[in-house]
């Protein structure tokens, strides 16, 4: 296996040989994106002209809705492009009600190539709310889902510190509407249709009144070293500030004084080789104006390999107290040294963080690994207290922590999931350098580490490709428990992301080497893992023998946990196989031992599947209570998708019972949300449930357009049970406005299906569906013929409502011969059966049997 990833500056390649990882090259940024934008100066000089040109642009290019360039605004290091794209994006922030993002592209981040596109589009995604199993792999198909996330929406759009046009082009929405502003050292004149803003370095006046706003001082009574110093400082905005910043803090100072020590402050970075040696003088100044614990301080803060920290990792990586840390950070913020994105989050400038590194080679290389020690084993250690918040009904194995290091107090999982989304690119900063370094114990932990997480939140290319790196370094030891376990968590990114055959081998490879052991809970785990494998690939049988094996063996050693998990996929299992009575026992099983352990988020599953079994059964008012506590507990874990999951087979639940707004407005809610979740499966049941809702309240149209969109979904997303569901629905729609060739087509390719998934409710109300329309054709002896093996398989199913479905078939072939007696008792037999359960079809076939036969139906009883 290998990877390359291109930038315009360099690549990196490494080789899976063996057991042994061989890196070349640096590796690429982490995507860091946020979905705010970074805090306003409130010292912004100069520039007035630009601004407001701008502005004003966009200003009636949004009030006449017309459509809007991309800006590029380029400049040299430390001109304040960054600063200039803030103020104009908070100035203009509030003609963009969909949301503002700010994405740092890396182009110049030392030791590092710029972020990879690729990358960045999987944290756009994600941040937009695409689940991780729905952001695809390929730089194309991220782009394209990209563009269509923000179709018709407003968007205002900062990349910052871009390397070319070919970093920036797949990361433009579709869109016109939204405004993107991006910055680079470079002129992105190949950028299609880019209005070009170019930054220079300020006018000396307008330099002198930012050294006057920021250092706090009147500076008139100097005017001639004033101008001297700005110039000194090439009338840089980032080097003015920061010697406003030395100014500020030395009030007895003259202007002088600083122009002496700026002349030696040069011949001192000689050998810095600094971008800018104005800027990198006053970068001297300002470090060796430190006290010598801040300067160790600010030299190790060069060292963290994401984009931002706060002061648990600054405490972690310098080895000092988190209060001793906090008041380092906000003196170096307020010498302009780091810069606050936001409220306890620091970042540092490009030349700057390059020039503390130059710094801390003189540390020696010791020195800074023990730095980079703590780093990691306080982000790993702390990543493994959220993972075990987080938590997930099938464990992947990872053990205890013992002697952890002062962290963030993760009490819940909503406290662990929102640490994770803040942290995730420092953690796969830190895990990519792990890799890179080859430390392959820390490899293996920050894979177990983050393996939860990246299972829900992605990227999981990222993932993919961390855990195939720790199963590498896996094999370096001699623990072939440790090496199933990377296999296995291997495996679960695999087969979630649909890659059946990689996953299913990983979890073979595991299963051989736990029974190596004889690790028995090791084994129980994997046959569980291939149990779902095959089930995911329609082999039930097979998934069946491998998920009762893995049962088996978790009840040998008392593993409640391990059971439940076993119960609730085999359960899932049966009701794929029609078999809803004993899908309905094993999910009980699995949701007493859930809560017997307390896993709230194992009981929120096993519930939901029991509501839809429920509703399988005809079992309407305990389907829907059921499936309410399912939403609560989702809701109460922050779980939003399983939340909505729930919500939508509610709706199915309350259509079936008649009510048929309501079922509309929760089915309508959770399509929203599964589509802002990026969840394409769920898109689709969503949309099917919408169609067959109007198709119930006989609002056909607004029912095909759902169901036609629906097949659309299930067909890209290879979904064969929802295609058959789908084209059931929109053949009973046909056959409802009369279009009875168009429905024959449609019935057929739906009993055709469902008999090859064995799905015998399917097939049942299918065979109904299309006795409805051999009656309406003239054919009635075959309609007959339907009914009665839809009967057969109803009864057969302990499935009420497709039996009385067939009842009335029955019933209107025994009128159409005569019999009327007989035709009266299959009616009065299937509005009983309906009307007994609940079903809104029960006033339908009151209505067709007072149709059929005229005053008869108020003689029931006689």
């Amino acid at each position: 296996m290998s990877l390359r990833a291109g930038a315009e500056d360099g690549s990196r390649i490494y080789q899976a040989v063996g057991d042994q990882y061989i890196y070349e090259g640096l590796p690429a940024a982490p995507a860091s994106v946020t979905n705010t934008l970074p805090r306003d100066t409130f010292a912004f000089e100069g520039r007035d002209g630009e601004l407001q040109k701008l502005v004003d642009a966009v200003r009636h290019a949004s009030a006449s809705r017309g459509p809007l360039p991309v800006y590029a605004i380029d400049g040299m290091p430390g001109v304040g492009k960054t600063a200039f794209a803030v103020r104009a994006a908070h100035l203009l922030a509030d003609a963009f009600p969909d949301g503002t993002l700010f994405v740092n592209l890396h182009a110049h981040s030392a030791g590092q190539l710029p972020v990879e596109p690729v990358d960045v589009l999987g944290s756009l995604l994600s941040i937009a709310g695409v689940a991780a199993q729905y952001i695809p792999a390929g730089l194309d198909a991220r782009a394209a889902m990209w563009r269509d996330r923000l179709a018709g929406k407003r968007v205002l759009l900062i990349l910052d510190n871009a390397t070319g046009h070919h970093q920036v082009e797949p990361l433009l929405p579709g869109t016109d509407n939204c405004l993107n502003l991006v910055t680079s050292r470079r002129r992105l004149s190949a950028l299609d249709g880019a209005v070009s803003i170019s930054l220079g370095p300020l006018a000396p006046d307008e330099a002198i009144n930012l050294l006057s706003t920021l250092s706090g001082r009147d500076v008139s009574c100097e005017e001639a070293d004033a101008d001297a110093l700005v110039r000194l400082c090439g009338c840089l905005p980032l080097a003015v500030s920061m010697l406003a910043g030395r100014l500020r803090h030395h009030p007895s100072w003259l202007l002088g004084d600083l122009i002496e020590d700026m002349a030696d402050a040069q011949t001192r970075l000689d050998e810095l080789r600094a971008e800018d040696s104005a800027v990198a003088a006053t970068f001297e100044l300002s470090y060796q104006d430190l006290p010598a614990d801040r300067k160790l301080f600010f030299r190790r803060l060069g060292l963290h390999p994401g984009e931002e920290l706060d002061d648990w990792a600054a405490a972690a990586l310098v080895g000092v107290p988190r209060s001793q840390a906090r008041r380092h950070l906000a003196a170096l913020y307020d010498d302009h040294l780091i810069d606050e994105l936001r409220r306890g989050r620091y970042h540092m400038h490009d030349l700057i963080r390059d020039y503390t590194r130059a710094l801390a080679e003189a540390d020696g290389e010791a020195g800074n690994e023990e730095a980079m020690g703590r780093l990691f084993d306080y982000y790993r250690q702390t990543a493994s207290l959220a993972d075990r918040q987080l938590g997930h009904t099938l464990r992947a194995g990872i053990p205890s922590i013992s002697g952890a290091p002062s962290c963030p107090d993760l009490a819940s999982r909503t406290e662990a999931l929102k640490w994770m989304e803040s942290e995730r690119a420092n953690l796969l900063a830190c895990a990519q350098r792990t890799i890179q370094h080859g430390q392959h114990p820390r490899v293996v932990r920050f894979a177990e580490a983050m393996a939860r997480y990246l299972q829900q939140a992605g990227p999981w290319d990222r993932a993919i490709e961390i855990h195939r790196a720790a199963t590498a370094a896996a094999q370096r030891s001699a623990d072939p428990p440790e090496q199933a376990r990377a296999l296995i968590r291997l495996a679960t990114v695999q087969y979630l992301s649909g890659d059946y055959p990689q996953a299913r081998e990983a979890v073979n490879c595991a299963l051989g080497l736990y029974r190596d052991v004889s690790d028995l809970s090791g084994q129980a785990s994997a046959l569980c893992h291939l149990g779902i494998i095959h089930k995911l690939t329609n082999e039930h049988e097979v998934s069946t023998q491998a998920l009762e094996r893995s049962l088996s063996l978790y009840r040998h050693l008392g593993d409640q946990e391990g059971q439940a998990d076993a119960l609730t996929q085999l359960g899932i299992v049966r009701y794929w196989q029609s078999d809803y009575s004993g899908a309905s026992q094993l999910l009980e099983q699995a949701l007493k031992l859930y809560r017997d352990v307390e896993n709230l988020l194992g009981q929120a599953n096993a519930l939901h599947h029991l509501g839809l079994v429920r509703w399988l059964l005809d079992d309407y008012p305990v389907a829907a209570e059921v499936l309410e506590k399912a939403m609560a507990l989702h809701r109460d874990l922050g779980n939003r998708i399983g939340m909505a999951e729930s919500q939508n087979w509610l709706g199915a639940v309350w259509c079936t019972t008649g009510r048929y707004e309501a079922a509309a407005e929760a089915q309508s809610e959770a399509l929203t949300v599964f589509r802002e979740m990026g969840s394409r499966f769920d898109e689709s049941e969503a949309l099917y449930h919408l169609g067959v809702t109007h198709l119930s309240a006989e609002e056909y149209d607004a029912a095909v357009r759902y169901l036609e969109e629906a097949l659309v979904v299930c067909r890209c997303v290879d979904s064969p049970l929802g295609e058959a569901d789908v084209l059931w629905a929109l053949g009973a729609a046909h056959v409802r406005t009369g279009d009875l060739t168009l429905a024959a087509e449609l019935l057929d390719q739906s009993l055709t299906l469902y008999r090859e998934m064995e799905n015998s409710l399917g097939e049942a109300a299918t065979l109904n569906e299309i006795g409805k329309l051999l009656f309406a054709s003239g054919r009635h002896t075959q309609a007959l013929e339907h009914h009665e093996l839809a009967l057969s398989l109803a009864r057969s199913l302990n499935s009420p409502f497709e039996e009385a479905l067939a009842l009335a078939g029955i019933g209107r072939h025994a009128h159409y011969e005569g019999e009327t007696v007989v035709a009266i008792d299959h009616f009065r037999n299937a509005h009983s059966i309906l009307e007994r359960i609940g079903a809104a079809e029960a006033e339908k076939i009151q209505r067709e049997l007072a149709d059929l036969l005229p005053g008869m139906l108020d003689e029931r009883g006689k």
